[in-house]
């Protein structure tokens, strides 16, 4: 097949979106498919710009402009609608896959319906639990009406769309759309985290690097670092923790525009000892780090996938995140580790239990690998093919 996507986000945005795009671009690729993706333009440092990624003939970037309620973010201008058409055209897919619902979703929807081509949009984004942070001027009532229209007119005439969860499938259906909704999460590329081991800690480059982590107990929590993410909700785990667990140090691995305000934060509850922000830490160094946690702790309730979970699994590092959204069908119960209610006491015992039981920690790590192994990106690949086909042979 000839498939073409298209993104409002893609690198150097950070995101579950990009990384579910890159996923399965690199997957249906593997598969010996034929992908060209279209992406907006971004600022690059000329290192960025030497990188092979943004180099890739499979990309089309887009002449694009900043949005004022996200810094991180960028659209493709109205103005490229003809360029987009005639590479497009040069490309001739079978399908186009949006994987944002904005500005190249916009390009893309009348060009398939006038070849008469099929047209698959994904939602990633649970836009009425996120709307207050982008628009925080708004009365909150009325914002997360203005998300469930928004987001209703922009889906509404979609034919087929994806979620990565069924929970983010009923939050669709009860906005009132009608079309076949199907649920492929995007899985975890194996081979990006393998070949790491608890066994070897001693011998990780970071732990050498930081001599004064030696002995103590690690924490880590990993991804943007934006307001919504809950963030700070890990603060007081660890505040928590230190009446008895003096020795345990929470690692934050990402960026993101609450960082500056995440860090008074930790100074203000007294926690700059205990509390390391490591900023960006690139994808080929995260397995490290993820072998290198005790524990991997997830306080988001409006993620849609939650991947950084299975991440970890994979790792043989096991969780403890709060059962809401997408993490609480990824991890579908105690799987892997332990899923808890947005409670501090709740979180930070079972923290202390994994920390405290050496059996129940080592049958832990065993069954996090085990069971990330049904979330490998390859499985959920072969679900979206087998739905492209089906969308082809009735086309």
């Amino acid at each position: 097949m000839r498939i073409a996507f298209t993104t409002d986000a893609f690198w150097p945005r950070i995101n579950g979106v990009t990384v579910s795009t890159q996923t399965f671009l690199d997957e249906l690729t593997r598969r010996g498919h034929a992908l060209n993706l279209w992406a907006p333009t971004y600022p690059l440092t000329p290192e960025e710009r030497a990188k092979p990624v943004y180099g890739d003939p499979r990309y089309h970037r887009m002449k694009s402009f900043g949005v004022a309620v996200s810094k991180e973010d960028y659209l493709t201008s109205p103005f490229e609608m003809k360029r987009f058409t005639r590479e497009m055209n040069a490309f001739a897919p079978d399908l186009i896959h949006c994987q944002t619902e904005f500005s190249l979703a916009w390009f893309a929807r009348p060009y398939a319906k006038l070849r008469r081509i099929p047209l698959v949009m994904s939602c990633h984004t649970y836009f009425e639990q996120y709307i207050e942070y982008f628009l925080p001027f708004l009365n909150v009532r009325f914002a997360k009406w203005f998300a469930r229209e928004i987001t209703r007119f922009l889906f509404w005439h979609a034919e087929t769309i994806i979620t990565p969860t069924q929970a983010m499938k009923a939050v669709l259906q009860s906005y009132g759309l009608r079309c076949p909704i199907h649920v492929i999460p995007t899985g975890i590329r194996a081979e990006d985290f393998a070949g790491v081991s608890k066994e070897r800690r001693d011998e990780d480059p970071f732990l050498k690097a930081h001599p004064e982590l030696q002995g103590r107990r690690l924490l880590l929590a990993v991804g943007r670092l934006g307001q919504e993410k809950n963030v700070d909700f890990l603060l007081k785990v660890v505040q928590n923790l230190q009446t008895d667990h003096a020795n345990t140090t929470l690692l934050v691995a990402g960026n993101g525009p609450y960082m500056d305000q995440f860090k008074k934060n930790i100074h203000a509850m007294g926690l700059d000892k205990v509390v390391r922000c490591l900023g960006y830490v690139r994808r080929s160094e995260l397995k490290h780090l993820y072998a290198l946690a005790d524990v991997f702790t997830f306080a988001s309730v409006t993620e849609t996938q939650g991947l950084v979970t299975l991440e970890a699994m994979m790792c043989h590092t096991p969780v403890v995140a709060i059962g809401k959204m997408g993490t609480k069908e990824v991890m579908q119960g105690d799987n892997g580790g332990f899923m808890v209610s947005e409670d501090v006491q709740e979180f930070a015992d079972r923290v202390r239990q994994l920390l405290d039981d050496p059996e129940l920690y080592r049958s832990k790590c065993a069954e996090a690998w085990e069971y990330s192994q049904n979330w490998t990106a390859s499985k959920m690949a072969e679900r979206l093919e087998t739905l492209y086909r089906g969308l082809l042979k009735k086309a």
